[in-house]
């Protein structure tokens, strides 16, 4: 990856990154990152959330039938209730974005 062109950090650079910092080797790298990523994938398909500390948590919400409109038709629409998943970020992580020092993260409950 380069500061020059965006890229997608994708499962193969996860597990090339692990390789690199452990000396595993890329196959057992490669298992680990698939093994990391199906327990995420089966907490949430559980319905519990997924805490990373310093990082942020994944939830599982669920959205309410509403009433939406196809603008192509002008007709309204009915769009069925369905389940979603919700990063909220740690606020040392987003201080860190913000190019702040992660001390000086504002609380988010406070901010209400």
């Amino acid at each position: 990856m380069t500061d020059k062109e965006p890229t997608n950090l994708t499962r193969a650079h996860l597990a090339e990154a692990v390789c690199k910092a452990t000396g595993l080797p890329r196959s057992d790298a490669s298992g680990f990152v698939e093994l990391f990523l199906d327990l995420i994938s089966d907490t949430l398909l559980r319905g519990e959330p997924v805490m990373l500390s310093g990082f942020g948590k994944f939830i599982v919400l669920k959205r309410a039938a509403r009433k939406g409109r196809n603008v192509k038709l002008g007709t309204d629409v009915m769009i069925e209730p369905r389940m979603a998943i919700v990063f909220k970020p740690a606020p040392g992580l987003v201080a860190s974005l913000n190019g702040e020092a992660p001390s000086r993260a504002k609380n988010i409950s406070s901010a209400a």
